[in-house]
């Protein structure tokens, strides 16, 4: 079931005004929190710190999902976590903790930081776009069983393990996998709201992808197509113009071709200065040399000549 709880921030502005972290500075105190998860800071061993709050932060849980890269948003119980600044922090509706802390000075300066942070997010909360999703990690192994198992690397992993765990930690997607079967169903959950704007339940309801699966694959299909036609055009393009070039009495030189291009493009001598790095007075020269290698009198029979014999692909 969807929460709603934020919908109080977005009826009543002032909600997360005036919310602040005296009283929790007021109760911090250290504990002992057990092994230190990976990726956090170990120096302190396995020491944290603990606090209260006189106001209830759940509605803000959505809005830290929503900024936090990995945040943990879970439904029962309702509590978030997540890392920031090397430390492992988690709320409850009305307390929280952080680990490590060596002392009670490294607390209060860390706890100084971590409010910091979350009244930032009270400040722009009609700015963000709350993030909903709960976290439910799934079995790696359960995850596995649902790969081909030949560790292409297509996925950006170098395993199919390791896809499967970096999955089952919301770390990457489920359509990095080009392997992966599509699901037997897919739902969309959709908030019911009273005459006051409550969300007071949620209705979900079965949806079917299948099509626009269907529509994106055609379409990559289309555009891997025409990439392959423009591809082919650029290289009959090219022996087009090296086969007219050749036969030339005094063939373009490869800087020569180079302006010839950009003339073509419609660049002036200035522009063309610019590119390459030269002088005007060089690309100049350059220009003239064209006009007598090709037989022309202006810029716009040359780029005639140049569109005819396939420069511009």
């Amino acid at each position: 079931m969807t929460t709603c709880a934020e919908d109080n921030i977005q009826k009543n502005p002032g909600y997360t005004e005036n919310r602040d972290f005296t009283f929790a500075f007021r109760s911090l105190s250290l504990i002992q929190t057990g092994p230190v998860p990976c990726g956090v800071d170990d120096s302190c061993g396995s020491r944290g710190a603990k606090f209260n709050l006189d106001w209830d932060i759940s509605p803000l849980f959505p809005y830290i999902n929503a900024v936090v890269e990995g945040a943990q948003y879970y439904e029962k119980p309702d509590y978030i976590r997540f890392l920031l600044s090397d430390r492992l922090c988690a709320f409850h509706p009305r307390h929280g903790a952080f680990t490590p802390a060596w002392d009670i000075g490294e607390a209060i300066e860390y706890l100084n930081r971590l409010s910091t942070f979350i009244i930032g997010i009270q400040k722009r909360v009609h700015d963000i776009t709350p993030d909903h999703r709960k976290y439910k990690p799934a079995s790696p192994v359960d995850i596995f069983r649902l790969l081909p198992a030949t560790n292409c690397g297509e996925c950006g992993y170098t395993t199919c393990l390791a896809f499967a765990a970096a999955l089952a930690r919301n770390r990457t997607l489920t359509v990095e996998c080009p392997h992966l079967d599509p699901p037997v169903e897919e739902k969309a959950t959709f908030p019911i709201y009273d005459r006051d704007g409550n969300c007071i339940r949620t209705v979900s309801l079965d949806i079917d992808t299948r099509r626009l699966r269907q529509k994106i694959s055609r379409k990559e299909s289309l555009i891997k197509s025409l990439e392959s036609r423009l591809s082919a055009a650029e290289r009959k393009g090219t022996a087009n113009f090296h086969a007219a070039n050749i036969r030339l009495p005094a063939p373009l030189t490869q800087r020569e071709s180079q302006v010839l291009k950009m003339m073509a493009d419609g660049l002036t001598n200035k522009d063309i200065s610019g590119v390459l790095h030269i002088s005007e007075h060089t690309v100049k020269s350059h220009v003239t040399h064209i006009f007598n290698k090709l037989g022309v009198n202006d810029r716009t029979q040359a780029s005639v000549w140049a569109a005819t014999h396939g420069i511009y692909n």
